[in-house]
């Protein structure tokens, strides 16, 4: 990102369309927002990995579930539903799915990338996969548990098998004590979480009333700053002292700038605010468990105060009656073991089916064929079959000079048709930057530029960016910037102000 962009402290918003439904995305700082078409807001978010990725990926039927470096299994952030779409001039053309940052917080991105979005792996398979994951997780737990019964059961049968199974009242008495101290303690702790409570509540109060304070002060450095640059002249008279005092850009850059910082410290204050929230949600939940620890021990004593009522059902049961119990459980979790066996069975068959062979054979043989073709039609002629018969294959790797670039372009073009055949998600703008790579001779320029305008996917949107068209008429919109290192026009900042101004006050307040 360079460092002019950053410094400009840009917020951005995108108007876009899903099947024909109208929506607008905003980022403000290190906020997100999504309102419809109608600019009424649907949900904002403070985190891309664990807030606005979910609802993108429900939102754009993106449904793989990649492994982490971490290990554990997530739905990867928007980058990773972009990264083939989006062709950028810094790193594309040097090196191929690597258009973003972060990528590499997904174990081998590259591969897992390749297999979805190529269509060999679609959403079914990630969604079936991870309820052949569910289902391994429950026979895991379930045959823990029932190794442990078994154990037991074998060891209650062994005992009761060599002698008679009696119980003292002295030890029952004093299980009744332990039990009483154990009661003692879980209070004790209620007490103290009660306590604690109490304080991060307090502190919350403390913590709304400041926010409340900031959030008032960007409202008034805001209509400040909009009376000195609408209602005020240029030269400010003193009405007392008659002293002239001048409205310049300068001033009202500080008041500007004053609101900045009080969004950034609001922005704080949230964060701040939303830890307190969770640290009360914890500390909620760990007085929920004690409360019903303390709920369960005053049970077992009520029972066992009365006339040793836990004494009673031992000697009326009988010995066998332990036993029973054991082996009543240990047969639930056979019939567990089978039915969520056979359920796995099904899925694992369902999964083969979406990376059949016939499947994945149609869709490489797709992709070569595809491949194949562009870089004859870009005269790239020193990368043969067996460079990229996988389709993992880098072709990158395969070749230098002015020849890269062009193999890139065939490479992205054939991903875009594949994608647009096999892929289960939506299929996004195309996104090409820069094409000219590596000093290419007026021909090849020629060639590049032809086959872009040729061989656009069907029905596709593609956005290209150029330096130059050499004469190749494209036959769409063209928006030419003509002042150095400026994107938006200085004339339409009032309108697009206002219309960025509601929405940021939606996300914020």
């Amino acid at each position: 990102m360079n460092p002019k962009f950053e410094n400009a402290n840009v917020s951005a918003l995108v108007k876009f369309e899903v099947d024909s439904v109208k929506y607008q995305i905003l980022r403000d700082g290190k906020q997100f927002a999504i309102f419809d078409g109608e600019s009424n807001l649907l949900q904002s978010f403070s985190s891309v990995t664990k807030e606005l990725g979910p609802y993108l990926a429900e939102l754009f039927n993106f449904k793989p579930v990649f492994q982490s470096v971490h290990s554990d299994f997530i739905i990867p952030p928007p980058a990773f539903l972009f990264l083939p779409f989006y062709v950028d001039q810094d790193e594309s053309w040097g090196k191929s799915w690597s258009s973003f940052k972060l990528l590499q917080q997904i174990k081998d991105y590259r591969n897992q990338s390749i297999y979805y979005h190529s269509g060999i792996r679609p959403n079914e398979y990630f969604t079936t996969k991870k309820e052949i994951q569910e289902f391994i997780k429950v026979i895991e737990q379930t045959d823990k548990e029932q190794k442990v019964t078994n154990k037991v059961l074998g060891d209650i049968k062994n005992k009761l098998s060599q002698t008679e199974f009696n119980i003292d009242i002295d030890s029952f008495k004093s299980e009744i004590t332990e039990l009483l101290t154990q009661a003692e303690s879980l209070k004790t702790i209620e007490a103290n979480l009660k306590q604690e409570l109490h304080d991060l509540y307090h502190l919350k109060a403390a913590y709304d009333a400041q926010i409340n304070i900031v959030k008032q002060a960007i409202v008034e450095s805001h209509n400040d700053l909009k009376f000195a640059s609408e209602k005020l002249p240029d030269i400010i008279s003193c009405p007392t002292c008659g002293a002239e005092y001048e409205n310049s850009f300068s001033e009202r850059f500080q008041i500007a700038t004053d609101e900045q910082k009080s969004k950034e410290l609001l922005l704080e204050l949230l964060k701040e605010a939303k830890e307190i929230d969770e640290k009360i949600d914890k500390e909620n939940n760990k007085l929920t468990n004690t409360l019903s620890e303390v709920t369960k021990i005053d049970g077992i004593l009520q029972q066992r105060k009365g006339d040793i009522s836990l004494h009673d059902i031992i000697e009326n049961a009988g010995k066998n009656q332990v036993k029973e119990l054991f082996s009543i459980r240990y047969r639930e979790l056979t019939e567990i073991l089978v039915d969520n066996a056979r359920k796995k069975e099904k899925l694992e068959a369902k999964l083969k089916s979406y990376e059949s062979k016939d499947r994945k054979d149609e869709i490489i043989s797709y992709y070569t064929s595809t491949l194949s073709s562009f870089l004859k039609k870009l005269d790239v002629y020193s990368l043969h079959y067996d460079d990229y018969k996988n389709i993992t294959s880098k072709i990158e790797s395969k070749e230098t000079g002015s020849s890269r670039p062009r193999a890139l372009i065939a490479y992205y073009f054939t991903f875009f048709y594949l994608m647009q055949k096999y892929s289960s998600s939506t299929y996004c703008p195309l996104i090409v930057d820069s094409p000219n790579q590596q000093d290419q001779d007026i021909e090849h320029i020629d060639k590049i530029m032809k086959f872009i305008n040729q061989n656009q996917p069907k029905g596709s949107q593609l956005i290209l960016g150029l330096a130059e068209t050499y004469g190749e008429d494209f036959n769409c919109k063209v928006i030419e910037l003509k002042e150095k290192y400026n994107l938006l026009n200085e004339e339409e900042f009032n309108s697009v102000n206002e219309e960025l101004y509601d929405k940021i006050q939606a996300l914020w307040f």
